[in-house]
């Protein structure tokens, strides 16, 4: 696998984008220690498996920081979020790379419109009155930002959830997490070379 030039974000950094690109595997604690699922959507040319790679990475060190059990990336297209990056720490996460649900049954889509803040402390708690479905009623905390390309385009969202209660989240954690969504941007828009001055090698 070729090493990428790209630059990953660490959310312990204070407002920073710049940080090595294959940080140090941080210790993993818990039942479910040592599983990790890193998954990518597309199948990107041989040059570009290291986007792939950084943005794999970027969740992780985004999911160990933020003590999330679940972190994706997700695509939105045609009316539809498909989870385009997965990673988790569960060895049977609730969500699988490639798998898509219609956008408006989403939380995704309720923190894009105003509906739902972008911290939700308990999913369990406003799952009914959103009018989601009951298979949200198994989230805890959940946490999303909007991740737009740096032409200003909406890709999809880049969020993060548990199973159990997460007493550590708090406000600050979303400007954590919208650093993080632009270091994912950058690293999806050089994948399909969309980002001026990226060169696409082959």
């Amino acid at each position: 696998m070729h090493r990428t030039s790209s630059n990953a974000y660490d959310p312990r950094l204070p407002m920073t984008t710049a940080a090595p690109a294959h940080p140090a595997p941080a210790p993993e604690h818990g039942r479910d220690a040592g599983v990790h699922l890193v998954s990518a959507d597309a199948a990107f040319l041989a040059g570009e498996v290291s986007v792939a790679r950084a943005v794999g990475e970027l969740l992780q060190v985004v999911r160990e920081s933020m003590q999330l059990e679940v972190v994706f990336v997700g695509k939105i297209a045609q009316g539809r979020r498909f989870f385009s990056y997965v990673s988790s720490s569960l060895a049977k996460p609730p969500i699988e790379h490639g798998a898509s649900n219609a956008l408006e049954e989403t939380i995704c889509q309720r923190i894009l419109d105003g509906r739902l803040p972008a911290w939700i402390p308990s999913v369990q708690a406003i799952a009914e009155g959103q009018g989601l479905s009951a298979d949200h009623k198994a989230l805890a905390a959940h946490i999303g930002v909007p991740v737009h390309l740096p032409d200003g385009r909406l890709y999809g969202m880049l969020c993060g959830f548990n199973l159990q209660a997460n007493t550590t989240l708090d406000a600050r954690d979303v400007k954590r997490l919208e650093i993080a969504a632009t270091a994912a941007a950058r690293l999806l828009s050089q994948a399909d070379g969309r980002e001026e001055g990226t060169e696409t090698r082959r």
